[in-house]
């Protein structure tokens, strides 16, 4: 089962970064075209355009789960964020943390984005992270459900990547 487990998540890890890193073209064979003569395609993803950004966070509260045969935890957080096309909002969320190691850790989450005038969306998330001496290093797809609030129903159904460091602070870019 922890064989599997580590599986997944290396599998998970890859697969965020491809996503992060899929402006870069792969070729498996040799050839003597130019550059200017071969028509890449690249994915949607803008980087320099990302659709939400926090401004502060605040932790909430913590809950142990379980302690065998990682330690799982229930963590709140609280997020004042701005998002593109909308303006200020609150991103209330709760993750699951699994704690493959004191320096590894794979979760899974749930919230809900609301504007300042009562609309919102609801999201599910999987994240993997990484723990040191300068703090957490979180990288995940996030999924948002369906809205029939105006302001945001432009997410409705959408499909993102985000990263969350001490740096740079969670920022969400969508997948078209």
């Amino acid at each position: 089962m922890i064989q599997a487990r580590l599986q997944y998540i290396l599998v998970f890890v890859l697969g965020t970064i491809l996503l992060i890193g899929g402006n870069m073209a792969y070729s498996f064979s040799q050839s003597n075209l130019k550059f200017d003569e071969i028509n890449l395609k690249t994915n949607s993803l803008n980087q320099s355009e990302p659709i939400y950004q926090a401004i502060t966070g605040k932790f909430l509260a913590a809950k142990d789960l379980s302690s065998t045969p990682f330690k799982v935890a229930e963590e709140s957080f609280l997020e004042e964020s701005v998002m593109r096309n909308v303006g200020n909002v609150t991103n209330s969320m709760t993750f699951i943390n699994t704690y493959l190691s004191p320096a590894l850790v794979q979760a899974t989450g749930k919230g809900t984005i609301e504007t300042k005038d009562g609309q919102s969306i609801d999201w599910i998330s999987s994240d993997i992270g990484t723990i040191n001496s300068t703090g957490f290093f979180f990288h995940g797809i996030i999924h948002f459900s369906n809205t029939n609030s105006e302001k945001l129903s432009f997410l409705n159904n959408s499909l993102g990547i985000y990263v969350d460091t001490p740096e740079i602070k969670r920022t969400i870019w969508l997948v078209k």
